[in-house]
């Protein structure tokens, strides 16, 4: 969609719960999405991880995540390189345990 978008000049907007999680806006920040719209509470760890994380890394962290079927483990994949990369407070205590229980 975002490429199909960008050919024709045109920006790729999101909005909604998955913007405003740190973890999913770098995905959708690789994937090619212009604009992420959220939750004023949300924007300022968004903006904090978006303009400490390069392109280069985000689009790595979506390719090895596009290779996952599980939805937990794609979740702990995403909070522990999260953690990994200084951002460990963006992370959950124990989310991606109690998810997958």
């Amino acid at each position: 969609v975002a490429d199909d978008a960008h050919m024709e000049g045109k920006q790729v907007s999101i909005c909604g719960e998955m913007a405003g999680d740190p973890a999913a806006a770098l995905l959708l920040m690789a994937m090619g999405y212009d604009i992420l719209s959220m939750n004023a509470s949300n924007l300022p760890k968004v903006k904090w991880v978006i303009r400490n994380f390069t392109l280069v890394r985000a689009k790595e962290l979506l390719d090895r995540v596009m290779h996952m079927d599980n939805p937990y483990m794609i979740r702990s994949y995403l909070d522990y390189t999260l953690s990994e990369s200084g951002f460990g407070r963006l992370v959950k205590p124990g989310r991606a345990v109690a998810e997958a229980g």
